[in-house]
């Protein structure tokens, strides 16, 4: 009868231990979602630092901008496409490499006739 009761003990022990540990793995705040919520928290912090380095970089047009007239003048040039008067402007075409795609289709589709 005491053997009974002892085996009786380790098995129930041994149930309560496996859904201890089920819990402590499967359970809302439990070893899988602190992993998630971790793999969150790490692209979280990737963000912000991704977005910190692009408010200096504004921050540093910006101060560029307002206190350098040649940066004004630069991007006057480039973005608007500003000429002061009397200049005279050549825009060489884009270099492209030795055939774009639709040259390509061209001389294939002249190869198949």
């Amino acid at each position: 009868m005491q053997g009974l009761v002892s085996r009786i003990a380790i098995g129930v022990f041994g149930l309560l231990t496996v859904a201890m540990l089920l819990l402590a793995v499967f359970d809302e705040r439990g070893a899988l979602a602190v992993q998630k919520r971790r793999q969150e928290l790490e692209q979280l912090n990737k963000e912000i630092a991704k977005a910190t380095e692009d408010n200096n970089a504004h921050r540093k047009t910006i101060e560029e901008l307002r206190h350098d007239r040649r940066a004004i003048e630069r991007r006057a040039r480039e973005e608007l496409k500003l000429v002061r008067p009397g200049e005279i402007v050549i825009e060489l075409p884009d270099t492209q490499g030795p055939q774009s795609d639709s040259s390509k289709e061209k001389d294939l589709s002249n190869t198949e006739k």
